[in-house]
């Protein structure tokens, strides 16, 4: 980043987002192997009046842990990571990159996934907040074509939003979309149904406070700025279109009776299929769907967590809702960004433009 101060800019906009509290005990999770980043981190939330803990899981690291690692190992290793779990009070995911799962051996992989299913049934039991920050790496440029500079320059100035701007932006997003019966439009004739009832729109300004802890909407991002809602489980139906998905591509999902019921694809139909069918619970039901409000966010750049935030974009998820008011459970939480998406609510079209202030920051 440009020196220490963005750093630390971004270690103070963490804390603040996390609402750290005095003689709390942080667990900081490290996906992205910055010390720089991480050091700030750390300092801003010792200097709250809390103690940070890290949980190192850089895609490095975890790639040499799995790739050596016994099932037995990860089973034990599992055991303290519970313990702690049970003692932490909120949770910093620095997000950048994904370890290489295919180094594991399968049985290793099981035991991982087994280990991570435990820790996030305790994570949904204890409501910890967690706030999950997109930090620029070297690795993740690479992957998306860019240099590591170029990458810190785009993402920058969205982390940075304050929350005020971004309630700004919430407030005025919520009364456009105002109704029952929404459609996503995503191109290849695809439209896809789905209903509110009485479900209630949220806001993202990159806040956990105690207001969001009583809705349970205990996880937030950054970057900011976003609106989103859970929608009824067993109403969904209609088609969307995602250019890529894990494992394929060109991919047209069928919905009936709120669940994926056919999957088409110009390649990989039988690998995303086997994708969803590795979780538990409902996978296929749609989790929660959303929009973009960042507004230093204009074009995507291949990063789901960041490019739905970009102003204006759609952004729809699969698996888990209930740490936000749902009733869906899954081991599957993902979103795909919905770039050149659109969106109706009652008939009404969603028009981003509805969004633009004069002082728009």
């Amino acid at each position: 980043m440009n020196g220490d101060s963005s750093a630390s800019q971004l270690a103070r906009r963490i804390v603040a987002g996390l609402n750290v509290q005095p003689g709390e005990l942080i667990q900081v999770r490290d996906h992205v192997d910055r010390p720089d980043v991480l050091i700030e981190v750390l300092l801003a939330i010792d200097l709250a009046g809390a103690t940070p803990i890290i949980d190192h899981q850089s895609p490095a690291y975890l790639n040499r842990w799995l790739a050596a690692a016994t099932p037995e190992s990860v089973a034990q290793s599992g055991l303290q990571r519970r313990r702690v779990l049970e003692q932490i009070d909120r949770v910093v995911s620095l997000s950048g990159d994904m370890p290489d799962f295919s180094l594991a051996a399968p049985e290793v992989l099981a035991a991982w996934q087994q280990m991570d299913e435990e820790l996030t049934t305790i994570e949904e039991a204890r409501h910890l907040p967690i706030l999950v920050v997109a930090v620029p790496s070297a690795p993740r440029a690479a992957r998306l074509g860019i240099t590591l500079e170029a990458l810190e320059t785009h993402l920058m100035p969205a982390l940075l939003l304050d929350a005020a701007s971004s309630r700004t932006l919430i407030d005025r997003a919520l009364k456009t979309i105002a109704g029952s019966h929404i459609v996503i439009g995503t191109g290849n004739g695809c439209e896809l149904h789905l209903y509110h009832g009485d479900r209630r729109w949220h806001g993202d300004d990159g806040v956990i406070d105690d207001e969001d802890r009583r809705r349970l909407t205990i996880v937030s991002n950054l970057p900011a700025g976003s609106v989103y809602t859970t929608v009824l489980e067993d109403r969904t139906y209609g088609t969307l279109f995602l250019p890529s998905t894990p494992g394929a591509s060109d991919v047209t999902l069928h919905f009936g009776e709120g669940r994926i019921v056919a999957i088409d694809a110009a390649h990989g139909a039988g690998a995303l299929a086997d994708w969803l069918d590795r979780h538990s619970g409902e996978p296929r039901r749609v989790s929660h769907i959303g929009i973009g409000l960042n507004p230093h966010l204009h074009s995507p750049i291949g990063w789901t967590l960041v490019d739905e935030h970009i102003a204006g974009a759609l952004f729809l998820a699969l698996g888990e809702n209930r740490y936000m008011g749902g009733q869906n459970a899954s081991s599957l939480n993902h979103d795909f960004a919905l770039v050149g998406a659109s969106l109706a609510v009652d008939g009404r079209p969603f028009l981003p433009t509805l969004l633009d202030t004069p002082n728009r920051p």
